[in-house]
């Protein structure tokens, strides 16, 4: 597709008179995605928040957090991001929910560990433990919450 334009044009983004976005580039340059207001999905008016947010980029590639060496907190951090996940916590660029595999990816760059093989970690824990025992670690941070709320309305100033 070719779009001429009369007059000076700058390398970006332009939006036409209808909400059409359209990414110029330099002659031989990539054009990442062009957008109608057709084209973009229809959010769920129900969960979905009134503006959307802007999205920013990352500033680093490689990230400054670790996630902490010991006993079963890996597969805790699966459970909670699995959770997440079910929860719609996420979703892609394009605006769909992004598949398991590239959630746990991208929780693997920012915590500088490989968890894509996130389904074994699951499936290893299984044995000798409950779902009881397995789930202990969203009491544990529902309690961590409470605690934080606790003291938040603890140093909140009195109203006379």
């Amino acid at each position: 597709m070719e779009i001429n334009f009369n007059g000076p044009t700058k390398v970006g983004e332009i939006k036409d008179q209808k909400g059409s976005s359209f990414a110029v580039a330099l002659p031989g340059g990539v054009v990442q995605q062009t957008v109608t207001p057709e084209d973009q999905p229809q959010p769920d008016t129900a969960s979905a928040p009134a503006e959307p947010k802007t999205r920013k980029a990352p500033k680093a590639s490689r990230s400054k957090i670790l996630l902490r060496q010991f006993k079963g907190n890996d597969v805790n951090f699966v459970r909670v991001i699995y959770a997440l996940h079910e929860e719609g916590f996420f979703e892609s660029e394009e605006g769909g929910k992004p598949t398991l595999k590239d959630v746990f990816s991208a929780f693997g760059i920012a915590i500088n560990e490989d968890i894509d093989d996130f389904s074994a970690t699951l499936s290893n824990n299984r044995v000798n433990n409950t779902p009881e025992t397995r789930a202990m670690v969203f009491d544990r941070l529902k309690k961590t919450y409470l605690e934080y709320e606790e003291k938040i309305e603890k140093n909140k100033p009195k109203k006379e």
